[in-house]
């Protein structure tokens, strides 16, 4: 029913690993019901940023970078954590594009917060539209991010691509498609009828 609090209650809880990346936890807890949930695993991580990034000729700067959980080379938007040293996730944001791609912009847009694994992940993934980007510097990268380069794509290609995996970040598709309900539509400029030539029907 409505309004019935649905949430677990948490027995006892024990951290099995921490450190300043993540914090994995072993919780027993139960249902509403009465059932016992034991072992059930919960992740901390810092929350996440990621920026879909326009250039003011509208092509989307993007990263190609080695992911050792899946073992491939994934092209994605500019991403990563919050730092402690981080005002807001906008500055995390600011801050991450920077040091992964270059570009900076003078104008930056919230797109949403969302969980990127509400059932076992307590952190948020907070998603930005950064405008009419350029670029300013070179690449900071971390040592996880040794190999990463840049790639710029128009918008329609990368579109194109969603459906076929080009971007192979689940998150960073998301965030994609709902900076596409905020920026301008251009559409193809009509085609012109042919001229008569005098004489011709």
């Amino acid at each position: 029913m409505a309004g019935d609090d649905q949430t677990w209650k948490i027995l006892h809880s024990r951290s099995l690993i921490r450190d300043r990346h993540i914090d994995v936890r072993m919780d027993a807890c139960e249902t509403p019901s009465g059932l016992r949930v034991d072992p059930y695993y919960v992740l901390t991580y810092p929350d996440w940023v990621v920026v879909v990034a326009i250039t003011p000729d509208r092509q989307m700067v993007l990263v190609r970078q080695y992911r050792h959980g899946a073992g491939k080379v994934l092209l994605e938007a500019p991403a990563g954590s919050i730092e402690p040293s981080d005002e807001d996730p906008e500055a995390a944001a600011r801050r991450e594009l920077l040091e992964e791609t270059g570009y900076r912009c003078e104008q930056m847009e919230w797109l949403s917060s969302l969980y990127p694994n509400p059932s076992m992940q307590t952190n948020k993934v907070h998603a930005f539209l950064a405008r009419d980007v350029i670029r300013v510097g070179d690449q900071q990268l971390d040592p996880e991010e040794d190999g990463m380069t840049v790639e710029l794509l128009p918008i329609e290609t990368v579109l194109a691509g969603l459906g076929t995996g080009l971007i192979g970040q689940s998150m960073h598709v998301a965030a994609i498609l709902q900076a596409m309900t905020v920026l301008p539509v251009v559409k193809p400029a009509p085609s012109q009828p042919a001229t008569l030539r005098a004489g011709e029907t």
